[in-house]
């Protein structure tokens, strides 16, 4: 049986808070969660669209993809968001894998029982960790979780591969 890797979509592999920096004036990472609108995105769709991926992302979701590695996506966008999401997923080369629409990711880890999940919340984090090893990309609102990585190319199961082979 394959590995499964949950990943999350926003601040994991698409840099959405440099976008949301660019139109919310004094907009803090450090604070977390930030006070945006409820309506935020939904009046600023671009901001989804127009987040750059994370350097090496794709392409270390590609290898693990290769190496036989099951791929979920996971986002608590709503899920009138799936076109947009699937299509910047496709724009940006990432692998294919289902993508899931969520605001209840313990019950997406319970239901498919990943391996690994990498998360940037600290809110999702503390809700999955009992059932699952999530691998965190650094943030400042972050520290302190076991298994943060600062950039994919140090993607913590790229190096496991690497040791191994």
């Amino acid at each position: 049986m394959s590995s499964v890797l949950m990943c999350e979509i926003d601040n994991t592999v698409a840099d959405t808070n440099r976008e949301i920096m660019k139109r919310v004036e004094g907009f803090d990472e450090c604070r977390y969660p930030y006070p945006l609108p409820s309506d935020f995105f939904e009046l600023n769709p671009d901001v989804l669209l127009g987040a750059a991926a994370f350097k090496g992302a794709a392409e270390a979701l590609q290898r693990l993809a290769w190496e036989g590695y099951t791929l979920f996506y996971v986002t608590a966008r709503p899920m009138w968001f799936q076109s947009l999401t699937v299509h910047w997923l496709r724009l940006n080369g990432f692998p294919q894998g289902k993508v899931v629409f969520t605001s209840n990711k313990r019950s997406i880890v319970e239901r498919f029982k990943p391996t690994f999940m990498v998360d940037d919340s600290p809110l999702e984090i503390e809700k999955v960790q009992d059932l699952v090893e999530v691998l965190v990309p650094a943030k400042p609102y972050n520290k302190g979780y076991r298994n943060r990585f600062e950039n994919w190319d140090q993607f913590p199961l790229l190096q496991r591969l690497a040791s191994k082979g």
